[in-house]
């Protein structure tokens, strides 16, 4: 069991809820999409869940720590593709720095990300017939993912493309690169700054390139005032003269055919303007993993679409309602209380049969010896009752409206006569709830009885069942008792069903779930175990059968 609680912690809404809830940020899981708005997280829902978690939550990390701490109008500063590019680069790097910095344990699901992300070959290395804007692009994020993250998996890439740069771009530029990187790179501290850095770095290149103009045009003037007549300075240009003819033609694509000099006297723009100008750039490798994931997301049994939020959390219900409201309710918790609790104490008197083998004699049955029946040892068994832990789930949607009455009192019914039940506690939640998709009405340990008006709740809104039910299997998972109960009642009419069946296949795995239909038995199209009540009247008997059947007395 200890495994069983283990695997639901490690269900992927549950994890992905409780990110959200430790990154502050919201967080919905969809059947078909990847995502992000610059304030909601969406995640998909994957086939290849075993395979593809670790890879989910390191794209779920790098996404929080942008809602947390990008702001996403900064780009619309970039006055180039190259410059947004730069800046988007060395923002995700400060951002996964910070985040790994905070919360430690996303490096893991970080590392394995990019991992993933070089292995499916979504960030080459430079290559030498790349134009020279994309050749930088690729240089740098692996220099820096691999210096600055310690992505391993791009150490390789850095050295490959590192290779080519150096056939590209001026020598001066490295140097002047070099203590950018280093005096700057650690001092980030908003997007504003990487902005500010990728513009310096595009400086940097122009201010390299005109010093390498500089000492090649002094270098030339040497060379004339070196030369011993105008015979030999002529024999000289007519030499460079048949070398150029006799070259590969270059229309200045690729600077490293101009003889390893990337400032050739005929381009009409230079190095760092032709960087400026190009928009074809390398698609950025964390978009292309949406991509990939959005492809790998599994739809549900219909193929529909569905979503559900995994922190649409409100705050405590605070009711103050008529507990007159519950008296059926009270009443049949009182009946209910004493049957169960009379059936769990016939269950646990001890058996007792006679063995061929033990250590206490009855000796009543000493006789029997001599007739060659060796039966006189005594063995006994107890009845061992596993501690349960019970979360009760109450709609209290619009729709219930005509019958919230029945479901109150049946709500507060079964958390009275299960907090009695030895080794028993129970928690009990409405959906929807205040400022949220569902709130706890009593959390586990707190009193029924002292709290009573919390279960007289009102009808309004929709029908959010399965974020309330992803909020149940959070709570319960979080609980040491070995047996785990959910119990639902409702009209059986949720805003998706979809996401309903999901999961229900899901935490049917770890937790029995029982649903109680009020007065419908559309509970039957979503759940195994289902019974319905469609009168008070029929409280008493269908909360025993219900309660009963997971305390195992029936």
């Amino acid at each position: 069991m200890k495994y069983m609680q283990s695997a639901l912690e490690r269900a992927l809404p549950i994890v992905a809820a409780a990110y959200g809830d430790q990154f502050g940020v919201n967080v919905v899981l969809s059947g078909s999409d990847a995502y992000t708005d610059g304030k909601t997280i969406v995640i998909p829902l994957l086939d290849s869940m075993s395979e593809m978690r670790d890879v989910l939550f390191g794209y779920l990390a790098h996404e929080a720590a942008h809602v947390r701490d990008s702001n996403f109008d900064v780009c619309s500063q970039c006055q180039s593709a190259i410059e947004k590019t730069f800046t988007n680069l060395l923002e995700d790097i400060r951002i996964e720095k910070l985040i790994q910095e905070e919360f430690p344990g996303t490096q893991f699901t970080l590392d394995t990300m990019w991992t993933y992300v070089v292995e499916k070959g979504m960030c080459p290395p430079s290559q030498p017939d790349q134009n020279e804007a994309s050749q930088l692009c690729q240089y740098l994020l692996h220099r820096l993912r691999s210096g600055e993250l310690g992505r391993s998996a791009s150490t390789h890439l850095a050295t490959q493309s590192q290779a080519v740069v150096e056939n590209t771009f001026p020598k001066g530029f490295f140097v002047r690169l070099d203590g950018l990187l280093g005096k700057y790179v650690p001092l980030l501290s908003t997007t504003d700054d990487c902005l500010v850095l990728a513009r310096a770095i595009l400086k940097a290149l122009s201010d390299a390139e005109e010093e390498e103009r500089a000492n090649q045009e002094q270098d030339g003037e040497t060379d004339l005032n070196d030369q011993p007549g105008s015979s030999a300075g002529n024999q000289g240009c007519s030499q460079s003269q048949e070398e150029e003819e006799n070259s590969p033609p270059n229309d200045g694509s690729n600077p490293s055919m101009n003889g390893g000099n990337p400032l050739n006297e005929g381009d009409k723009q230079s190095l760092g303007e032709r960087l400026c100008n190009e928009t074809d750039l390398p698609v950025d490798a964390i978009s292309q993993l949406k991509e990939n994931l959005t492809a790998q997301a599994q739809k549900d049994n219909n193929g529909e679409r569905f979503t559900i939020d995994a922190t649409g959390v409100g705050s405590d219900a605070l009711n103050a309602g008529d507990t007159g409201t519950l008296e059926s309710g009270i009443l049949a918790s009182s009946v209910i209380r004493s049957r169960l609790l009379g059936l769990l104490q016939a269950q646990r008197k001890t058996k007792q049969w006679l063995h061929t083998k033990g250590k206490k004699v009855d000796g009543k049955r000493i006789t029997r010896l001599a007739s060659g029946d060796t039966r006189v040892f005594i063995q006994r068994e107890e009845h061992r009752q596993p501690e349960t832990a019970v979360h009760v789930l109450l709609d209290a949607s619009g729709s219930m409206a005509p019958i919230q009455d029945i479901a109150n009192q049946a709500t507060v019914s079964l958390a009275l006569a299960v907090s009695s039940i030895p080794k028993c506690d129970i928690a009990s939640s409405m959906f929807p709830g205040h400022d949220g998709e569902v709130s706890p009405v009593i959390r586990r340990g707190q009193p029924v009885r002292a709290n009573l008006g919390r279960f007289a709740v009102c009808s309004s809104g929709g029908t959010p069942l399965s974020e309330a039910m992803l909020y149940a299997a959070r709570e319960l998972a979080q609980s040491k008792r070995e047996r785990k109960v959910l119990i639902i009642i409702t009209d059986g009419a949720p805003c998706n069903g979809a996401s309903v069946k999901y999961l229900e296949k899901l935490i049917s795995n770890y937790v029995d779930i029982y649903a109680i239909g009020i007065c419908s038995n559309a509970v039957n199209q979503y759940f195994k175990n289902w019974t319905v009540i469609n009168d008070v009247k029929e409280l008493q008997s269908a909360l025993f059968d219900v309660a009963g059947k997971f305390l195992n007395v029936n």
